[in-house]
């Protein structure tokens, strides 16, 4: 999660549509300045400069602008404002209203006070969400009505007051609705919110009964979730709040003629559910610039993962954000004091985001910012140039002909029901799905995006431009989903999947349609262990690995569907079924850790590629659904 130390930014060149490129311009970074950065060394502002950075993040804490009710007082943020702006950095402010404990101009915590105003906490002494436990937070609850009606006339005046002090120096006003600034439901420990009496009043009216209480993870290896019938329906009221929320304090920054932004956390993980992360695929109409963040750990471990950020940066461009920002946050690397192996990592993940069209920009923090710090390492210094190659071969390979076209699912509510999976000490939804995007990704000829279930449910024309989609290990889906998926196939596009897909629903429970109809599977073997496998003449070895919760899946076909990768000694079963516009893998490829990992990757690669090759021209496709 995003912290709120020193961090780099670089932003903004033009985004097209989907297809149409723009000349890349240079790079602008950022970087965040907090007032003790400044009181310990007034001359920063000209050094920031001086090293390349053309933007500083600045936080404007509610408490200090509003101290006093209806009373607006903004010069205790201009002394290091104007020192921003007089050395030429532009600014990106984060308007705070989220309830983090409050430091004063030093750094220092002041204890029983947070960054929303005494006084409203005191007029309104239930104005905090609470945990299902009845604890109160310092987050301010988003969604009741006293806390917006002085949230707006706050925003309004932050807005109007440094718009115009500072004209044509603003990017943009972060919205920061919780404790990180990210738009989730902000936690400590593992305590889901909001269970106030007003939320729980709130979710009884639209569902005629109380919000469940979670307490517990999901895992795969264990067999049958635990079915929650009130999941779904709580996952949707959830993002609804978050959703309205976010949204009327965006109109009220668009309204002062400023643009919207708000950060985002790493979704498809672990902790989705808890947090409410599903809210990115609602806000794109909302938010004019994206930011989504990742610090390198997963809640359990460091994670030197330089792929998430590309990955979640194309799932955003496919929710439709026009403009998106990275954030690369080390904190967690700095407390383990291994800040210089993750340097490298972050400089390989920034610059592969910015070969995406979309991708405007990058934020670098949780670093201590000190003379030759991280910040300041050699590494660090490559990023600009970097950054700039990244964004002219994004151009050069746009001029390139038509590549194949590969849609990767990414369920929200997947990753709801198996809220803190940890099958095999990994979440192996998470892992087959980004594995896979890395994969596919760097293969030239093919053009791969990460979609949401929002792009199914919408009729979103990027779906009909997919030549097949795939769904990596996405064990629960609405209904809804596999229904939108037939229709895509039904279409003319292609359908690939890498065992179980869909044997849950949205709640957890158990289903009886797994698409096999679609797929050709009349039954499934569970394996636990390795096996060896006849393919195109060639031995294909599989070997159990510790790192995954089962083996694989040995697939038997219905009529008019063939095995392509078989077993030895039962050769009317296999782990590659393929049939019209249709490949099913009974294992995950892209997970194959051992000596063998490229052979199954090559594969991988090679059999999405010729089932992709399968998808029926748009022409012939239209005369199969035609009336």
């Amino acid at each position: 999660m995003k912290k709120h130390l020193c961090t780099a930014a670089l932003v903004l060149f033009s985004l097209l549509p989907l297809g149409v490129q723009a000349a890349p311009t240079a790079p602008v970074s950022s970087i965040i300045v907090m007032p003790w950065d400044y009181q310990r060394n007034k001359n920063l502002p000209a050094e920031l400069k001086a090293q390349g950075f053309t933007h500083a993040t600045v936080y404007l804490n509610w408490s200090d602008i509003e101290s006093r009710r209806g009373e607006y007082a903004f010069a205790h943020y201009h002394a290091l404002m104007d020192a921003l702006v007089n050395a030429g950095l532009s600014l990106l402010p984060v308007i705070d209203m989220g309830g983090r404990p409050y430091k004063d101009d030093n750094g220092q915590v002041v204890p029983g006070k947070s960054t929303v105003p005494q006084w409203l906490a005191t007029a309104h002494p239930d104005m905090a969400l609470r945990n299902f436990s009845g604890d109160p937070s310092w987050q301010p609850d988003f969604a009741d009505p006293a806390v917006r009606k002085y949230a707006t006339p706050f925003i309004a005046q932050t807005v109007a007051h440094f718009s115009q002090r500072y004209p044509a120096k603003v990017l943009g006003f972060a919205i920061g609705l919780q404790e990180e600034h990210e738009i989730k439901y902000g936690q400590m420990g593992y305590q889901w919110r909001d269970y106030k009496e007003s939320t729980q009043n709130a979710f009884a009216r639209l569902y005629n009964a109380k919000q469940p209480v979670i307490n517990y993870n999901n895992n795969i290896a264990g067999g049958v979730p635990k079915p929650e019938p009130l999941l779904h329906a709580h996952k949707e009221f959830r993002e609804e709040r978050l959703r309205e929320a976010t949204c009327a304090y965006a109109d009220v920054i668009r309204t002062q003629g400023a643009q919207a932004m708000g950060y985002f956390a790493e979704t498809f993980t672990s902790h989705d559910a808890i947090y409410a992360t599903g809210i990115v695929e609602k806000l794109a109409p909302c938010i004019d610039i994206a930011i989504i963040d990742f610090n390198f750990y997963d809640g359990y471990n460091l994670v030197p993962d330089a792929d998430v950020l590309p990955t979640l940066a194309n799932y955003l461009g496919s929710l439709g954000y026009k403009q998106i920002m990275v954030g690369a946050y080390g904190e967690r690397w700095e407390a383990a004091k291994k800040t210089p192996e993750l340097i490298p990592v972050i400089q390989r993940s920034i610059t592969q985001s910015l070969s995406q069209a979309r991708v405007m920009g990058y934020e670098v923090g949780g670093f201590e910012h000190r003379p030759g710090g991280p910040l300041a390492s050699p590494e660090m210094a490559k990023l600009h140039a970097s950054a700039a190659k990244a964004q002219q071969d994004n151009s050069a390979a746009a001029a390139t002909s038509r590549r194949t076209r590969i849609g990767i699912l990414g369920s929200a509510s997947n990753f709801y029901v198996w809220h803190g999976e940890r099958s095999a000490g990994r979440n192996t939804h998470r892992d087959a799905l980004f594995a896979a995007y890395k994969i596919l990704s760097s293969e030239p000829g093919l053009e791969v995006h990460v979609l949401g279930e929002k792009n199914l449910l919408q009729g979103d024309a990027l779906v009909e431009q997919m030549d097949a989609i795939l769904v990596p290990h996405q064990a629960a889906l609405p209904a809804s989903i596999k229904t939108q998926l037939t229709a895509f196939w039904k279409k003319g596009g292609v359908l690939i999947q890498d065992m179980r897909l869909g044997e849950f629903d949205e709640n957890g429970k158990p289903t009886s349609d797994w698409m096999h109809e679609v797929f050709g599977i009349a039954h499934i073997e569970w394996k636990k262990t390795g096996g060896i496998f006849l393919l195109d003449g060639k031995i294909y070895r599989l070997k159990p690995s510790k790192h995954l919760y089962t083996g694989y899946a040995s697939l038997v076909p219905r009529p008019g569907y063939h095995v392509q990768a078989t077993e030895l000694l039962q050769k009317d079963q296999g782990i590659l079924l393929t049939g019209p516009r249709t490949l099913a893998f009974g294992f995950m490829p892209q997970l194959v850790e051992d000596a063998t990992q490229d052979a199954w990757k090559k594969l991988f690669v090679r059999e999405i590629t010729k089932a992709a090759a399968q998808r029926l021209p748009r022409a012939q496709a239209a005369s199969l659904t035609a009336p």
